[in-house]
């Protein structure tokens, strides 16, 4: 009895000081920032270095708009309501390296990977009046035809690079070392590429393809809120993450 006791109080004494090595503990967490709702698994690979792998998304928020039309087909309206949302879900694998082998303080490197369109937009109202021209006619942005479909919708998406590598600092173990329960804050950015408005079009000759829009290709005859809100998107290359994390300790 007396030798179990003893070995128990090692045991107990080896997990509150927390000595990390390759896989030998297990933590859980949740988030909420600016990259969305997170979920994640942690595992040390030694006291200086831990790897997450995990999901984050946001919520589906939604805002319409109602855009001027550039046409002067008679078959084509003056404009159109437009419903966008947003459509952001992203894997993550991330290494926290401490330069400290007790304090919280660390630097973050890894990637998000995910769907690269993440706004879907799409007409709400109907732009064309003669629906035996649905499929067939499109609606003109700058020297090009976005294409609608046999109901006669128009898709247009948001597109930013898949693989999205993160750099950033934060501040909390991503499993705890003394306690079950810990919180941790972490700030960085994920590299986006540079966005662009991406759609089907359709050429004279009736051939289609998939062109991601500049914001230059646009000229003044367009709605100028989307020449304006894509030469805003252009700029943003990196996204800025800020969040809250809750972490814990499963064994």
């Amino acid at each position: 009895m007396l030798a179990s006791l003893l070995g128990t109080q090692h045991i107990n004494a080896q997990d509150n000081t927390a000595e990390y090595g390759i896989f030998n503990h297990l933590g859980a967490a949740v988030s909420v920032g600016t990259d969305g709702i997170g979920f994640d698994v942690a595992s040390p690979l030694t006291n200086y270095v831990a790897l997450r792998a995990g999901v984050s998304f946001w919520p589906k928020i939604k805002f319409s708009h109602n855009f001027r039309i550039n046409d002067n087909n008679p078959l084509i309206t003056d404009n159109v309501d437009v419903e966008a949302k947003t459509n952001i879900f992203n894997c993550k694998l991330l290494a926290d390296i401490y330069p400290s082998k007790h304090d919280g303080f660390h630097f973050t490197i890894g990637a998000f990977v995910g769907n690269d369109d993440v706004v879907n937009a799409t007409n709400t109202s109907m732009f064309i009046t003669d629906p035996s021209k649905y499929g067939k006619l499109g609606l003109k942005l700058g020297d090009y035809r976005v294409t609608t479909d046999e109901k006669g919708y128009a898709h247009a998406d948001v597109k930013v690079n898949s693989f999205k590598p993160y750099l950033g600092i934060g501040f909390g173990r991503a499993i705890p070392q003394k306690n079950r329960v810990s919180v941790a804050c972490d700030l960085g950015v994920q590299f986006w590429g540079k966005p662009g408005l991406g759609a089907k079009t359709k050429d004279d000759w009736g051939d289609e393809s998939y062109h991601k829009f500049k914001s230059s290709e646009l000229d003044e005859y367009d709605d100028p809120d989307l020449k304006d809100g894509l030469e805003i998107a252009e700029k943003i290359v990196v996204f800025p993450v800020i969040s809250i994390r809750i972490s814990g300790r499963i064994f």
